[in-house]
């Protein structure tokens, strides 16, 4: 479900939606306003595809979470926090998904400054919202590290690694301050940086997950 995500929010909401890369802050609204009316059916499809598998998230969040409680107690709240995390996560891809979508939904009758308005907010929820992703991320972090066993089920570096990603998104909270350059939505650091660690973070955790539930399974 992990990698399934991956794959399809960044063909559907990235590719089709215009947002891998996005526009950038200070592109004119007739510019942003003519990609949607021109391609109102692709980011229309695009985010319905995204919205759909967006659950995809969550139920790979709560299986990892499962897979948490080898290692510490499943009642402790470092295994709730990575299950919400997940959860929350979710959300903050459905709400803007659905701004772009409205966007995309009639552009002919709106004017040009609104969906330019529609797509920044998006982007602005999407970027803002990522202290409940790092909720996860640092449980999981937290959680793996504690594990007791010769050969942990989680690598130490991927731990940290989960840890030093939630904290890289502070850099987000600059984002709305820069129209260009690297801290911009669409810059080197804000965008690429960003997204492509906690891309990349998910499906090497699943490889170790399934790795995991097999040592796990024989243990049993």
């Amino acid at each position: 479900m992990g990698p399934l995500f991956v794959l399809v929010f960044y063909a559907c909401w990235g590719v089709l939606g215009h947002n891998f890369p996005p526009f950038t802050p200070d592109t004119p609204a007739s510019v942003v306003a003519s990609y949607f009316r021109e391609n109102a059916g692709s980011v229309r499809l695009g985010m319905v595809m995204a919205m759909t598998f967006a659950p995809a998230y969550g139920v790979w969040g709560y299986a990892v979470a499962k897979v948490l409680e080898q290692v510490i107690e499943k009642d402790s709240i470092v295994v709730q926090l990575a299950r919400v995390g997940a959860a929350w996560t979710v959300i903050t891809l459905l709400v803007p998904t659905s701004f772009w979508l409205t966007a995309a939904f009639r552009p002919e009758a709106l004017p040009d400054w609104m969906i330019q308005m529609l797509y920044d907010m998006a982007w602005l929820l999407i970027d803002l919202a990522y202290a409940v992703t790092s909720v996860q991320l640092f449980a999981l972090g937290a959680g793996f590290l504690a594990d007791k066993r010769a050969v942990p089920l989680v690598p130490k570096w991927l731990a940290w690694y989960g840890i030093w990603v939630g904290f890289m998104f502070i850099l987000e909270c600059v984002m709305p301050y820069f129209r260009n350059g690297a801290f911009a939505r669409s810059g080197i650091l804000n965008f690429w940086i960003e997204f492509l660690i906690w891309m990349a973070w998910v499906p090497v955790l699943t490889a170790y997950m399934f790795k995991a539930i097999g040592r796990i399974e024989r243990g049993e």
